[in-house]
């Protein structure tokens, strides 16, 4: 039977290797190739000369949100007394050499769950420790919340899309994860060119969307301090023009910069105004201090709040109109654009491969315009621990004090009372993956 069973399985083959021999042949695999031009993690796109590079970061934090003087998070029962956040980031780069310079595609985008906030209902909200009887509630779990960071073009020296502005130069060492120091940090839609200059020095200048940096605006009867009376900008109109001029070399880097842009009130009285910020600063490396930088930078704005702080914790105007208590249909009384200056500075320090510190602070002060001025310090610390190649565990420490102080009405009497000075604490606890 063995034999029988052999010889009938030999002849089964016959037609079996005919009809194989009438299949098409499969073309060769093409391997994915490494592409070294423009650092590691690069390999190009089978069948195209373009290098694209696919990175990713995951990070998870235990937050303690403020804890400073009352009122504060810790005595309010509408508000987390602390809160979690986990985020996941895609990166894409994707670069082409072209007989025009090159050309590079960037998309940078996260998604976020955090601690459910409170959401108040229709009444006032009750918000006392002796009464629990608050019309709202929390959410039973976190919603996910998509934001694009980046997503831009470059060819040669021009750069369109989601960017970090032209404007800014440094935005700090330390996470700014709850709060942040006084500097200027917005990533708004750009069009813009830089000229290389060789050696080291370049410019640039660019539009960049105005609606990114607006702060408010107070239009309202004077004496009323109810900060419901401001509104949001008019409709964008003309983007914001930047600019800036810098110098990048083996002992740092330094800049100077400037922006100017369109005041446009959503109410027709009064008519707009012109608002600009200018700025410097400069970043230095310390190579007698293991591998430390150190940097400092300042900023003056009128009518361009948004430039001098990125995290104001007060309420700030980019510019303001009062008029009598007659109505809005009365005389005004007095209006005109808000002041403001910043300076900033910082130092990060390497001590080993698998620990780093940093720490910054910064002092800004708004001048608002016939409403309360805000002076608000920031300082904030942290300390990193890397045990492994893009794995790191850290925290962070952060103060913020806010004092308020009054205004003068337009005939120099009537000084508006400022709301209560604050001093808000908060502290996290990081742990991060970069792949």
């Amino acid at each position: 039977m063995r034999h029988i069973a052999s010889g009938v399985a030999a002849l089964a083959l016959v037609p079996m290797s005919a009809q194989a021999a009438d299949l098409p042949i499969a073309d060769p695999v093409e391997y994915v190739q490494i592409c070294d031009a423009y650092g590691t993690g690069y390999f190009f796109i089978p069948g195209t000369e373009t290098c694209l590079r696919i990175r990713g970061r995951v990070r998870a934090e235990y937050r303690f949100n403020n804890f400073g003087d009352a009122p504060n998070d810790w005595d309010r029962r509408s508000e987390n007394d602390t809160s979690t956040r986990a985020r996941g980031y895609l990166r894409l780069d994707a670069r082409t050499q072209t007989e025009y310079g090159m050309l590079r595609t960037y998309i940078d985008m996260f998604a976020t769950v955090d601690t459910p906030g409170f959401a108040s209902g229709d009444g006032t909200v009750v918000d006392r420790p002796s009464n629990d009887d608050d019309e709202g509630s929390f959410g039973s779990e976190g919603d996910t919340e998509l934001e694009l960071d980046y997503a831009f073009i470059q060819f040669g020296g021009l750069t369109v899309g989601k960017a970090q502005s032209f404007y800014d130069f440094w935005t700090g060492y330390t996470y700014g994860a709850i709060t942040a120091v006084a500097y200027s940090d917005e990533k708004p839609w750009i069009a813009g060119y830089t000229a290389d200059f060789g050696n080291g020095f370049s410019a640039s200048i660019s539009v960049e969307d105005r609606t990114y940096r607006d702060q408010d605006l107070f239009v309202g009867s004077y004496l009323n301090e109810d900060p419901d009376y401001s509104q949001n900008y008019g409709g964008h109109r003309f983007p914001e023009l930047v600019g800036n001029f810098r110098v990048d070399q083996g002992w740092g880097s330094a800049q100077i910069m400037g922006a100017v842009r369109e005041v446009r009130y959503l109410s027709s009285i009064p008519d707009g105004e012109v608002g600009f910020a200018i700025g410097g600063g400069v970043e230095v490396n310390i190579p007698y201090l293991g591998e430390s930088q150190a940097a400092l930078q300042a900023t003056y704005a009128d009518g361009a709040l948004g430039y001098v702080h990125s995290d104001w914790g007060g309420d700030v105007f980019d510019a303001s109109s009062v008029f009598p208590t007659g109505g809005v249909g009365s005389t005004l009384r007095g209006d005109g654009t808000g002041e403001g200056w910043s300076v900033a500075g910082g130092i990060i320090t390497e001590w080993s491969p698998q620990f780093y510190s940093a720490l910054e602070l910064s002092y800004a002060e708004a001048d608002n315009k016939l409403y309360w001025d805000v002076d608000q310090f920031d300082i904030q610390g942290v300390i990193g621990w890397t045990p492994v190649s893009g794995f790191e565990i850290g925290t962070e420490v952060g103060y913020r004090n806010i004092e308020y102080s009054s205004a003068t009405a337009p005939n120099g009497v009537d000084p508006i009372s400022s709301p209560r000075d604050q001093d808000i604490w908060t502290w996290l606890i990081r742990v991060q993956r970069d792949f």
